[in-house]
């Protein structure tokens, strides 16, 4: 799997991906998800594939038990670390948990699975460390009118290799894929819910800005380069701006076991 497929940034992707993506998009649906999670008063959690910490800390104000995030990725630990008040944050493979079993009582997962070698191995060793689980995958590309456009944008300006990196993210929302990998895992007494939401930047120039610095493209793309695609994003993308900022729906599915 490449940079793209593994979702494997840098630090100063990081950093973007924290303070720019987290808030218009993942943070954004962490508390619907950690609600669909289920999560009891004193439950100990481990939120899998965590990245810089959106669901981990809105698990934490959610119960007065141990919480653990992990992820494989350093950069995204380094970042979390520096943000999440009173939680354990480890590097750690998803395929390869460092715990015993039924450690957790819940173990959860927000947009991470899609970026597993092997989704299903994943959810099994979630079942394995925890009692009960609760995944939230990007519902299919197509459900998001903004990041349509803008993988037709990239594709335009930057060619077709650039539009196929915004595919992994939505890679579970395939009809179907979902239901095969949790089936795959064996996973019983599983529940599919969804939920609607939305993606809020301050700007379409801010938009542009961190999908290409906050995610696996940021190395590929000059200064030079993204002024030009900022300029042309105004007109290409003008539907989705407004005096108060640029905003497109988005939907999630959240399988729970």
């Amino acid at each position: 799997m490449g940079d793209d497929e593994r979702g494997q940034v840098d630090t100063s992707a990081a950093v973007v991906y924290e303070d720019l993506f987290v808030p218009a998009l993942f943070g954004r649906f962490s508390d619907a998800v950690a609600r669909a999670a289920n999560v009891g008063p004193t439950d100990d959690v481990l939120d899998v594939a965590c990245g810089t910490g959106a669901l981990t800390r809105s698990l934490r104000g959610s119960t007065a038990g141990r919480v653990v995030g992990v992820d494989v990725n350093p950069a995204m630990v380094a970042v979390a670390r520096r943000h999440g008040s009173a939680i354990e944050f480890e590097e750690g493979d998803a395929l390869e948990l460092p715990f015993d079993d039924r450690t957790f009582d819940l173990a959860t997962c927000q947009f991470g699975l899609m970026f597993l070698a092997d989704p299903s191995a994943g959810l099994r060793e979630m079942a394995r460390v925890g009692s009960r689980g609760a995944v939230a995958v990007w519902d299919s590309i197509e459900r998001s009118d903004g990041y349509s456009a803008m993988q037709e944008f990239f594709r335009d300006e930057l060619g077709e290799e650039a539009a196929t990196s915004l595919d992994a993210p939505f890679a579970m929302g395939a009809p179907g894929a979902l239901e095969r990998i949790v089936d795959d895992a064996g996973l019983t007494r599983v529940e599919f819910t969804s939920v609607q939401g939305s993606g809020r930047f301050d700007s379409i120039e801010q938009w542009v800005t961190t999908e290409i610095r906050g995610w696996t493209l940021g190395d590929r793309v000059s200064e030079a380069q993204l002024e030009g695609l900022v300029e042309v994003a105004a007109t290409r993308l003008a539907e989705f701006g407004s005096p108060d900022g640029c905003g497109f729906g988005m939907a999630a599915r959240v399988v729970t076991w």
